[in-house]
């Protein structure tokens, strides 16, 4: 019985050592709300969260009421926002990812540094351990395709570290191993895996292995450390077998948004105080620069998002390269629409320019031709006058001949019709020849012909007779006309000559199209008479229509170039006009406008509106 009493006793004794008794928490204290990520191994939470816990209840527990909370590792974000703690325990990479978002407003306070470390932000790393008679694994190299077994897939402190050890030596993590084993408990079950054959590699975090083999839980010698880090080469010692060589800070404890300013007083103070517990003591000195490094590299935590390639995510994560991309892109496009405009303008500009040079030269030429063709006129002209002067004597002869033949065959020509017929053409023709140079001698002198009045229908027929009596018989110039006169005031040789030398360039151009046609018409239009002189020539070319229209150059390859200036000459002195168009089907019509000229007696006005003979139109001359 006494040694029951006694044992009771211990035991209480032992209760009361572990847990002291304290006086009930009086109600009005205010209440701090201290939470956990849950991914902390087992071990930590054991050797750093409860101690700590218990260590800020026994030294503020008059002034504050502190109540422990575990927080989901996976729905960490929404637990925070339920429970709304003032203090937070979390591995540094979670902590790194509440202190981005800015509603959380989430400081350091402390850091948990391993009194192996001269280092808060170089305290804990990973070590690749494997049993000691594994002769076939000395190297990392070695442990390529290899079984390896962890703890935990998502702690900085074991999985990340030794996977960013592989990056830098160049390996592909995520390939690197043949097949891998997570326990999910105390990090012994991976030191177990190893010893047992199951697994070939182990991954433990620093200074564990040293524990446990102070502790027993590991034979020493039973296990080997592969590619152990040579810690003589850091400036900072650390204390600790290590296969990586980075290190990084282990748990850190964070103020939120909604802790007072006191409550975080008194918490860093105290913690600052607070002596080295199981291998470890909170300190401040915050460097996450490592840290930050191996998420970017091996694309976890805050930078899990960069394994995302979809098209969403790659606009949301280059959306500022992409927004200064495209802001060059509309610039060169800009630009080259810019440049393309200013080429085309000093195109536009550069080819008129081009084009008034080329007109400079084409009016230049043509003004050349004009003055070449002035200058033959007055060659010409001379020319003429003194032929024209040349033959008024010869003409003279004939004349007196054709008197004194007249004279002569006067009776013989009563008998013979034929000889007087014969002296009478001949006598009439050397008269028409002498005027046509007295006309030529006053063309040339510039000399105006005395206008008479006179019909332009006998001026028409007179001039289709002579083109009969001088071209083949064989071309027909048809006649068509309403009107039984058209009175004009005109020299009539000159008009003749005018409207013969029509019909002449009309024959000899319908010629060309191989069936010729050509044809004449008079008619009234208004104050004026129109004589129509028209072809079925061939097509003439722009350039042709233009030597044609302003008379220059001659589009007979054989011409001079004179003909349609004596006859726009000739329309001049009688103030007529006289302009040519192209026919559709090939073939030019000419049109003389020449005045009317009202007669005195009625009965000639009013046989100008009235067709000829029976009402008909005059029939075609031969």
């Amino acid at each position: 019985m006494l040694f029951r009493k006694l044992w009771l006793s211990l035991c209480a004794g032992a209760l009361l050592a572990a847990h002291p008794l304290q006086a009930e928490e009086p109600t009005q204290l205010r209440e701090v709300r201290v939470a956990y990520i849950g991914i902390l191994p087992s071990e930590t939470t054991e050797h750093a969260v409860y101690p700590t816990f218990d260590f800020l209840k026994s030294q503020l527990g008059h002034k504050y009421r502190f109540k422990l909370f575990d927080i989901s590792n996976h729905d960490f974000l929404e637990e925070i926002n339920v429970l709304k703690p003032h203090l937070l325990f979390a591995p540094s990479e979670i902590y790194l990812q509440l202190a981005a978002i800015p509603q959380l407003n989430a400081h350091d306070i402390a850091a948990l540094k391993s009194v192996f470390s001269s280092k808060t932000s170089a305290s804990v790393g990973s070590v690749f351990i494997t049993r000691a008679d594994r002769n076939d694994i000395n190297s990392i190299a070695d442990m390529k395709g290899k079984r390896v077994a962890a703890a935990n897939n998502e702690n900085l402190s074991e999985w990340w570290a030794a996977l960013g050890e592989l990056k830098e030596r160049g390996y592909t993590p995520n390939r690197f191993f043949g097949g891998e084993r997570f326990t999910r408990e105390r990090h012994l079950g991976a030191v177990e895996e190893v010893l047992a054959g199951s697994s070939d590699v182990g991954i433990l975090p620093t200074c564990l292995l040293e524990a446990y083999e102070g502790v027993g839980f590991v034979a020493p010698g039973s296990l080997k450390v592969i590619d152990p880090y040579d810690n003589a080469k850091d400036e900072s010692p650390f204390y600790c077998r290590r296969s990586t060589r980075a290190l990084y800070p282990g748990i850190v404890i964070s103020s939120l948004a909604n802790a007072p300013d006191d409550i975080v007083k008194d918490v860093v103070r105290t913690l600052f105080t607070m002596p080295p517990f199981q291998g470890n003591e909170w300190a401040a000195g915050y460097d996450y620069t490592e840290v930050l490094r191996l998420m970017r590299d091996l694309k976890f935590g805050m930078y899990e998002n960069l394994r995302d390639y979809s098209l969403g995510a790659l606009l949301q994560r280059y959306k500022t390269e992409l927004l200064i991309l495209l802001i060059i892109l509309l610039f060169l496009i800009c630009n080259e629409l810019r440049v393309h405009h200013l080429v085309n303008k000093r195109t536009a500009e550069l080819k008129g320019a081009l084009e008034a040079k080329n007109a400079a030269e084409q009016e230049a030429v043509l003004g050349r031709k004009r003055l070449s063709h002035i200058e033959r006129s007055g060659a010409i002209s001379q020319m003429s006058n003194i032929i024209a002067h040349e033959l008024k004597q010869p003409l003279g002869a004939l004349l007196n001949y054709a008197a004194v033949l007249k004279l002569r065959l006067n009776d013989r020509m009563t008998e013979d019709p034929l000889t007087k017929t014969v002296v009478e053409n001949m006598d009439a023709e050397t008269r028409r020849i002498s005027h046509i140079v007295d006309s030529v001698r006053k063309f040339a002198k510039k000399e105006q012909p005395a206008h008479i009045e006179y019909d332009l229908v006998r001026i028409v027929e007179k001039a289709i007779r002579t083109f009969h009596q001088q071209e083949e018989a064989k071309t027909a110039v048809p006649f068509r006309t309403d009107v039984a006169t058209a009175p004009v005031l005109a020299d009539p040789l000159s008009l003749e000559l005018l409207i013969l030398n029509l019909i002449r360039n009309a024959a000899a151009a319908s010629k060309e199209s191989g069936r010729p046609k050509l044809g004449v018409s008079l008619e009234p239009a208004g104050k004026r008479w129109k004589v129509t002189v028209w072809n079925n020539g061939l097509v003439l070319s722009d350039e042709q229509f233009t030597r044609l229209e302003h008379a220059a150059e001659s589009t007979k390859p054989e011409g001079l170039g004179l003909g349609l200036s004596i006859v726009r000459e000739i329309a001049d002195m009688h103030s007529a006009s006289l302009h040519f168009e192209r026919l559709a089907k090939g073939g030019v019509r000419a049109e003389l406008m020449i005045d009317r000229l009202a007669t005195k007696d009625p009965e000639k006005n009013s046989q100008l509106s009235r067709p000829n003979g029976r009402g008909l139109k005059k029939p075609l001359v031969d």
